[in-house]
């Protein structure tokens, strides 16, 4: 059953991208030129990068400065370029979904994040002409700044290939901004929605018992046929997004990695802050995959404790039939719901093992400076 509280945000989002999530009808792209130019915008932007990552080859600094930007580019163009290709497959499991209590506080998370994200992005693309005016003021001299690493086949000095050239970096950022917010989330929401209906059948597991056996039985039957449907969600939810979670830890590695050097190698320099604000952008990132990911991982496994805490001792009398169901029920539920992309599973470990291993990597960086 859904509603227009489920969803809301993300919708609004996916329509600014030309997609639509929750139409009746089997309308999947409404605006598919929007679609396109956000591809263009990020896929013509990345040898821009690449062409100043090799020209700063032997600058340490600059070099991750624009590795930095194409795994940015990278991971969001995976994003998006996986989201179409399973469109139909995510709005067959939004479909499967149904309002519960947790879209309210989805939405307040979905949204903070999307904010955050979107005025890091902001803040990136405004910081490059205010450096470049107190540049102006202390110097008397102005010199082109963009807010991200590029070269340009045209010479920036003049204002009019200037306009240009930073309308196409604010292009990029918009590019990387808008499928990134949405995939990310989409997740949020759906995995929230899950814990719910995982919590709802605790509920319905731990107060099963009937009037008389009948009664109990079907109520009983009800119960694990929620319970499987749950862990057919969330296997779904698992298979559509796994590619995404890959993608996600692999770039985030790398991402924590290069952003820690700059953080080490711009300390009491204004781009603190501005580096300081994309970590935790990129750890934020992570944060939503990794506990979202633990959460329906935990919720699963305690249906399990929730039958150990129903009225089941009277049963052993009763029906053992029932005793014998609700045993295979347990160790069902011991095995969990796991959320994992492909080699490491989603969760608060794997995130430390994340941030770990990219603080580790900065020594080796710093050696080759």
């Amino acid at each position: 059953m859904l509603t227009d509280k489920f969803l809301r945000l993300q919708t609004a989002f996916f329509r600014l991208l030309g997609l639509e999530l929750l139409h009746e009808q089997d309308v999947g792209h409404r605006y598919p030129w929007r679609s396109i130019c956000c591809i263009l915008s990020v896929a013509s932007f990345m040898p821009l990068t690449i062409a100043f990552g090799l020209q700063n080859v032997q600058n340490v600094e600059q070099l991750t400065d624009s590795l930095c930007s194409v795994l940015v580019d990278l991971l969001a163009l995976c994003k998006i370029g996986i989201f179409l290709w399973l469109h139909k497959d995510f709005k067959f499991l939004i479909g499967q979904f149904y309002l519960t209590r947790e879209s309210r506080r989805d939405q307040f998370i979905s949204a903070l994040y999307a904010y955050c994200f979107i005025t890091a992005g902001l803040s990136a693309c405004l910081m490059s002409p205010l450096s470049m005016l107190f540049s102006y003021q202390r110097t008397g001299e102005l010199q082109p700044d963009f807010p991200f690493p590029s070269v340009y086949p045209w010479d920036n000095m003049k204002l009019s290939n200037y306009i240009i050239s930073y309308f196409w970096n604010v292009c990029a950022a918009l590019g990387v901004a808008l499928p990134t917010v949405c995939v990310d989330t989409l997740f949020c929401s759906l995995s929230h929605n899950l814990c719910a209906l995982f919590q709802i059948a605790r509920h319905k597991m731990m107060h099963f018992e009937g009037r008389n056996t009948k009664e109990t039985r079907e109520n009983l039957k009800h119960v694990f046929e929620l319970y499987a449907v749950c862990l057919d969600l969330g296997h779904f939810l698992n298979e559509y997004f796994r590619p995404l979670i890959f993608a996600q830890f692999v770039a985030a590695s790398l991402h924590l990695c290069v952003l820690c050097y700059q953080l080490s190698a711009n300390i009491l320099q204004p781009a603190l802050l501005f580096y300081a604000a994309f970590t935790a952008a990129v750890v934020g990132q992570v944060s939503i995959y990794c506990f979202c990911g633990s959460s329906v991982h935990s919720e699963c496994q305690l249906f399990g404790q929730a039958i150990y805490e129903s009225s089941w001792p009277h049963l052993l009398q009763e029906n053992l039939e029932l005793v014998s169901s609700l045993k295979i029920a347990m160790m069902r539920s011991s095995l969990g719901c796991p959320i994992d992309g492909y080699f490491f599973e989603a969760n608060r470990e794997t995130l430390i093992a994340i941030v770990r291993t990219a603080i580790s990597y900065v020594t080796l960086l710093r050696s080759l400076a």
